[in-house]
Formats: structure tokens, sequence, C-alpha cells
């Protein structure tokens, strides 16, 4: 044998095992995979709760609770074998009575028993006040993260912007964005002293933090909406992921912008999202898979110890949630873009207690269904989890008018940075009709008080909430009021009276608003603006 052939024999040999190794190595690397489970926009909703499954029978099921949402948590922890991370996009400790009640309080324990990893505060974890809200967040076990909350005199962030978690030697980057609007729209009391808008930068911020945390995946956990989290995935294409939440949708299949990944849960703790990801050798996507997981009462059982600290919050509050003020002929929901029977029901309660020609409540998102049958204390606090004093003022035609597209702008804008709030203002005694996907200022085709035409020059009477901290003249952010004056009950109290004088109502949706070019129902308000398909409710497989 010659000195060459021996040489290349021997070498040939002795690597055998080695380059073996590093082509396991390589392979391992190639085909490592983690599980990201979301939730979002739980809302305080503490315990299983009716919930509206489109397409299926019944419709109307219930679902939910933390004591199962725990349950199927648990279950697919250990269905993934690999690393998982638990997160949720925010909006956590309002949206019940007994979390209004305590200013939160109930939800901690709860929501510290499912074991999350990382939370981005929701535009509704301010509506205690700053101090409050500080205050919350620091009882949170998980890492509680924002990128762009501030505060306003120093100019520094709350939170850490990002926080690094490595599972099984996988690193994750998670960065937190906050609803950019909530110091912009939520009432002035509620953010004093509180900067959300900040968000230049955060292009620049994710390369840099792919980089010097050695990130294998960049995951963003935002509450600002699905149709806005697409847009900061156009501008922002080294991001890997964005678990989203805010607007409430349910993705049935993930949307793909560029190359990131955009997915968001559904609410009122009747989902959860789970997204499985193949990383590449060098980190980011290879492939994926996602699956919206209905919690439905009759699949997912109740984890005792969840539902034990769950009892033990709501237990001072049973007597006053479960009284019962009213009854409902007809199934109260809120769900729909354009008008809802939910939204209808505290409208005509605000008209008639305040005595105007035009009752305005805000088109708020949260709230499960309530089917035809009782409505207790606890069910007036699901639709206003918030209380207020109630205001009335003349406006004229043209103020109304110019309010009316400014709202319209905020659901409808072709530009994502300008939605804000949640669907619009939702009246009685007027009715509008529009063109949705008109230019800003030009969506209004036909404005009625009662049966007449509103002209210009008309005076009307207006009857709303007031948000605290705005001035006198301002009712549910139309500004101007004239002879504005406070009412002395508060919209909880206008409910009560309103159900004393009528204790059965039997509310539908009456074309209070109308689009010319949308569906008469709208349940996705990212499908409306895209045209997408993805969060369009839709039958779901089981599990």
């Amino acid at each position: 044998m010659t000195r060459r052939k021996f040489l290349a024999t021997t070498t040939a040999a002795s690597l055998g095992p080695l380059l073996g190794n590093i082509t396991l190595a390589a392979n391992a690397r190639a085909s490592r995979r983690i599980t990201l489970l979301h939730m979002a926009d739980t809302h305080a909703q503490l315990e299983t709760h009716p919930d509206y499954m489109p397409g299926e029978q019944p419709e109307i099921q219930q679902m939910g609770g933390f004591a199962r949402l725990k349950t199927a948590i648990d279950r697919e922890r250990a269905g993934a074998q690999r690393a998982t991370f638990l997160v949720d996009s925010g909006d956590a400790v309002q949206g019940s009575g007994p979390a209004a009640w305590s200013q939160g309080a109930v939800v901690i324990e709860p929501l510290n028993s499912l074991g999350l990893d990382a939370f981005v505060p929701g535009n509704w974890e301010v509506v205690y006040g700053p101090e409050r809200f500080k205050e919350l967040m620091g009882k949170l076990k998980a890492s509680v993260i924002a990128y762009n909350f501030h505060e306003t005199k120093s100019g520094e962030r709350l939170f850490p912007p990002a926080v690094t978690l490595e599972k099984d030697g996988i690193r994750v980057a998670f960065i937190g964005i906050a609803d950019p609007t909530t110091t912009l729209r939520q009432p002035p009391t509620q953010v004093k002293g509180l900067d959300s808008t900040r968000m230049a930068g955060l292009r620049d911020f994710v390369i840099a933090t792919r980089e010097k945390e050695r990130a294998d995946l960049v995951v963003i956990i935002s509450h600002s909406g699905l149709t806005v989290s697409r847009q900061i995935a156009r501008e922002t294409p080294e991001i890997d992921v964005i678990l989203s939440g805010h607007t409430h949708e349910r993705t049935v299949e993930p949307i793909i912008e560029g190359k990131v990944l955009i997915v968001e849960p559904g609410s009122m703790s009747s989902f959860l999202g789970r997204l499985d990801i193949t990383l590449g050798e060098k980190g980011g996507v290879a492939s994926h898979e996602f699956r919206l997981i209905p919690i439905r009462a009759k699949e997912f059982s109740e984890d005792a110890k969840v539902k034990a600290l769950v009892n033990a919050a709501l237990a001072p509050h049973r007597a006053r949630m479960n009284t019962v003020v009213g009854e409902t002929r007809n199934l109260l929901m809120r769900y729909d873009v354009l008008e809802t029977s939910t939204d209808d029901f505290i409208a005509d309660a605000v008209r008639e207690m305040t005595g105007t020609d035009i009752g305005i409540t805000n088109g708020f998102r949260f709230g499960p269904p309530l089917p035809a049958g009782p409505i207790t204390v606890a069910d007036l606090w699901n639709m206003l989890p918030l209380d207020a004093r109630m205001k009335s003022g003349k406006i004229s035609g043209k103020q109304l008018r110019n309010y009316l597209e400014d709202e319209l702008e905020l659901v409808f804008s072709k530009d994502p940075w300008k939605l804000s709030g949640g669907w619009g203002p939702r009246a009685a005694g007027m009715a509008v009709t529009f063109t949705a996907m008109n230019p800003p200022g030009k969506r209004v085709v036909s404005l009625k008080a009662g049966e007449r035409e509103v002209k210009d020059d008309d005076r009307l009477t207006i009857g709303g909430c007031e948000r605290e901290g705005e001035p006198l003249e301002t009712i549910c952010r139309l500004r101007g009021a004239a002879e504005s004056k406070i009412i002395s009950p508060s919209v909880h109290e206008t409910l009560l009276s309103y159900l004393k004088k009528h204790p059965v109502i039997n509310i539908r949706r009456g074309g209070r608003a109308i689009a010319t070019d949308l569906p008469r129902e709208v349940f996705s308000q990212d499908a409306m603006l895209t045209g997408t398909t993805n969060a369009v409710p839709r039958p779901l497989r089981k599990g």
C-alpha cells in the first residue's frame, strides 16, 4: 500500500465517527422543534360561560374558564414533547364585575396558576389607573414586556421591551408590543403620565435583539390587533412570528406576511392557540402547523387546583353576581362589527333614562353572549365592566355627522396605523347608512334621527357616558356639546332603572348601522378590511 493510500484510508477510518457525529448534530439542529401556546383577551372570564360557535350545533356552547383552560394547556404541553412556551397577549384583568369591584385582584392568582412565560399589557390593563396598573403587572409571575409603554416625564419604559427564554437549548426572543393607541383612546385619568405611542426604532431593535441574544426565533407578542400586526410584519420582515391580540379574531390558520407568521387566538378564555414550529438550520421558521383549540366544556374537565383558586377569588362577590335584575327574550351578543343586540340594549337604556333624542354607547368587544333567560348583575358587568356618570348635551346635525365620520375612520381606515378602539359608537334613536370603503370623511350616506334625515343645522339632544378626565362638553368622545351636564345616575344605575321599568326585554338588531358595501353581519374586522378569510368564524375541528 502506498503512503498516500494508507493516509487516506487511515484518515477516513479515524474521522468516520467524528463526521457521523457532526452530521447527526447538524440534522438534530435542523429538526429542532418548539411549540408556542398562546392566549389573549381573556377579559377576566374566570369561569365557564356561553360562547358563539357559528355553523356548529348548537351555535351557543358552554366554553372556557381558567380551570378548563389549564387542563387544555397541560394536555398540549404533555403532547408536545418539545420546548413549549405559553404567552398572553393581554386584556386579562378587566371584563367582569368581580374584576372591576376588586380592581383586578380576582384575576391574579388564577392567571399565575396557568404557568405563563410572558405577558404583554392590553389596553384595558390600565382601567384602574396608572398606579394600580403598575401594581397588578408587578404581581404577575410571567415576564411582563412592552417595547412601547413609557413614562411620559422620564421617558423610561415601564417594563423591559423583551425577554429571551431558553428551553431545551432553544433560545426564543419575545418582544412585547402594547396597543399604540392605549394612551390616546382610554379615558385620560386611566393613562395619566403614560405613553404607548413610541414605536420608532422597532425594526432596528428586532435585528439587534436577534443578534445580541443569539435567538433561534424572534416572536412578537402583540396587543395591537390583527390588521396592525400584519402591518408590523410588513414593516419589520425580520420577525419570525407575531402572536396577536386585541381584536378578538379567531385565526383558523396562520396569516403569512412575507415570511412572518401571524395568529390570533380568540378571546374570553374560550380558545387556546397552538403553533408548532420546526426551526431552520440557522434558526427561523422552516415549517409550521397551527391549531385553534376551542375550550369546550364537554371536552375539557376543570383542573381542581385552578377551580379552587377561582372559587376563592369569586366567593366574596357571589351574592352580588347572582342577583337577577331582569330577563331577555332573545340572545344578547356583541360579535358583530356593525351592530350588536348587546349594545342596542345599552343604548336604548341610555336614551330613555337620559330623556334625549339619541343615546350613545361605545362599540366594545368584550363580554360573552347572553342566551335568552335571566339577566343577572354579573351579566350587566360582563357587558359593561366599568361604571361612569351619565352626561347629556345638545349638538348640531353637522357635529353628529362629523363625529361619525371620525369614528368610522377608526374602524375602516385603509391605513392600519389609524385603526383604533373597538367597533365605533352604537346608538339608539339614530340610524346611519354608510359606505365602509369610501375615503375618510365621505362614508356617511344617510343619517336619521327617528324617521327624519338629519340636516347640518338640526339641534339634537344626546346622552352618553362620562369618560373620566375629559371636558364636560365631551360626550362619548363627541366634543363640543352645548349645555352639557352630569346626570346623577351612573350607567349601571341607568341599566338597573331601565330593567325595573322593562323587566323583560326583547332586543333584535334593527338596522341601526348598515354598510352599503358589506354583508348585514360582519364578524371579522380583518377579513372585512383585507379580504382574507383566515379569521372568519367557522366550524372548528374538535380538540
